[in-house]
């Protein structure tokens, strides 16, 4: 039995490169900077109710993010750097993922279940089923201006990197847009966790726009520690952010 080859993989995932990566990139990109601070009520009683949060879907969206991006890089980068980037955005998804059950298992652990409850919930508004906090409300407004003008330039390329080429044009949309998202997820979110994962986001499209000026192999290898390192220092800010009062050093 023979293993097919980057190549046979790249003849599979063929309908889903180009453009149809930059959607599938920009649309998960905004659902990991948007579920924060989002719940579904899920009511047992009439006078209880328990808060479902949104917020692990955006570990299996960053994923998402760097698949469709891997698929990009295959556009403007040697086939075997690319495999190196798209297992790297896999390794650090992996690392997000872990710290995201680490700090929920962790503050669970502070607190007693009613009383985990009400902070939860303090200060949240609800619509229906739906809570949700004001910081919530600006991140999705800004999540949707930044969405819509990545979706903006793939339908009017060549408008702000003339460098660009004709044919790859679409990864300006995803160069912008994961950026202009990625900087709404750190400069709204104060929890340490959603504001690195909207710096990976934004180092997400940093490296299009920089596979594009600069392919060469040290560039790659910088941009990948760089990554990395990004993804570990998030992951242990994240869990002393979390970590309860009376265990801290």
């Amino acid at each position: 039995m023979e293993f097919p080859t980057i190549f046979d993989l790249l003849d599979r995932l063929a309908p889903l490169r180009g453009e149809p990566a930059v959607v599938i990139a920009l649309l998960a990109a905004a659902v990991a900077v948007v579920v924060w601070e989002i719940g579904l009520l899920r009511r047992r009683a009439p006078a209880e109710a328990a808060l479902v949060p949104f917020a692990p879907l955006a570990f299996p969206a960053l994923l998402l993010v760097y698949l469709a991006g891997g698929l990009l890089l295959f556009d403007v980068l040697d086939p075997r750097l690319a495999v190196v980037y798209l297992l790297t955005g896999v390794v650090i998804a992996i690392i997000m993922t872990i710290t995201g059950a680490q700090t929920r298992r962790s503050r669970s652990s502070a607190t007693s279940g009613g009383e985990s409850a009400r902070l939860d919930r303090a200060g949240w508004r609800t619509i229906g089923p739906l809570a949700f906090t004001d910081r919530a409300l600006l991140r999705l407004a800004l999540a949707a201006v930044a969405l819509l003008g990545g979706l903006w330039l793939a339908r009017t390329p060549g408008t702000l990197l003339s460098f660009v080429p004709a044919e790859q044009a679409y990864l300006e949309a995803a160069i912008f847009g994961l950026g202009g998202l990625g900087l709404v997820g750190l400069t709204v979110s104060a929890d340490p966790l959603p504001a690195g994962i909207g710096l990976l986001l934004f180092l997400a499209g940093f490296v299009l726009f920089y596979s594009l000026v600069d392919p060469s192999l040290i560039m790659v290898v910088a941009l990948i520690v760089l990554q990395l390192t990004v993804a570990l220092v998030v992951a242990y800010l994240a869990q002393a952010w979390r970590r309860p009062v009376g265990v801290r050093e």
